[in-house]
């Protein structure tokens, strides 16, 4: 069974929203289809919104892409060469995102493993709810305005390693990796930042994924009005992610992630509530 038009709708704007903020969209997604009646969406469906939530990623990253491909394109010209001086902290920016990346990668080698969480209800409340506790915890430490100048490589690990947690339904990838940053003593404006970056090579993961699905699987019966809603189901992930970008970087410039904390021990008993009435 496919979903309509306005299940479509709150499809893509919940996930591109969930996506960005540290609430993990792998739980909306599964809850939202639960009060749907649904078992799954389509491998298309979830390619389509992957997409979009990829270009907004691209887009509220770009500048930031741009500098650090300058840096490292001047890097390679002969130090007597150079017309300008060489950005050392986009370089720096790269070496910390590579090094973030890798637990990551090693990460999506251990999603099989996961996905059967995702049929139990139970298990999802239980990891909204540590969800919640790790967005929570950084508020008993000091802030402090540490970048990836100042970073170790095995800080960098760690702060991967939080993304990698992502894999698990209910856990935010987005919201772990800010924790561990905090944690770190990373500035929060420059930790949103670099947790933009690493989730925007999430999502070419999570792409390349539905496509060895598809390629498996096929696409399934598909028609123009079909293919019309997965591309409008896009375009609303693409300004829901765009929005929460938006809100992230509100967040982070004021009170930090207590209220994402508060609201995923809010969802964690909508789950756990369901799954009593399952």
């Amino acid at each position: 069974m496919d979903l309509n038009w306005l299940e479509s709708f709150l499809y893509g704007l919940f996930s591109g929203l969930a996506d960005i903020l540290p609430v993990s969209a792998e739980a909306h997604r599964i809850l939202m289809l639960k009060c749907f009646g649904i078992q799954s969406s389509t491998e298309l469906m979830k390619l389509f919104v992957h997409l979009g939530v990829f270009g907004a990623m691209y887009f509220s990253c770009r500048k930031q892409i741009v500098r650090i491909h300058r840096a490292r394109r001047l890097a390679r010209v002969p130090k007597r060469r150079r017309r300008r001086p060489l950005d050392t902290r986009s370089l720096m920016d790269f070496r910390l995102l590579r090094t973030m990346l890798i637990p990551v990668i090693l990460g999506f080698f251990l999603n099989r493993y996961t996905e059967p969480l995702e049929e139990k209800l139970i298990w999802i409340a239980v990891l909204l709810f540590l969800n919640g506790v790790i967005l929570y915890i950084p508020q008993f430490f000091p802030t402090s305005n540490r970048d990836s100048r100042m970073l170790s490589r095995v800080e960098g690990l760690l702060v991967g390693m939080g993304g990698a947690l992502g894999i698990l339904p209910g856990i935010s990838a987005v919201g772990s990796a800010l924790s561990v940053a905090s944690i770190c003593g990373v500035e929060r404006s420059y930790g949103l930042n670099m947790a933009l970056l690493m989730n925007m090579f999430i999502q070419v993961g999570l792409i390349v994924l539905d496509v060895l699905t598809l390629v498996s699987v096929g696409a399934g019966t598909l028609s123009f009005l079909i293919l019309v809603r997965y591309l409008v189901t896009a375009a609303v992930a693409f300004g829901a992610a765009l929005l929460g970008v938006k809100l992230m970087r509100l967040l982070a410039a004021n009170n930090g992630y207590t209220i994402p904390a508060i609201y995923c021990w809010g969802v964690a008993l909508f789950a756990f509530i369901l799954n009593l009435m399952a």
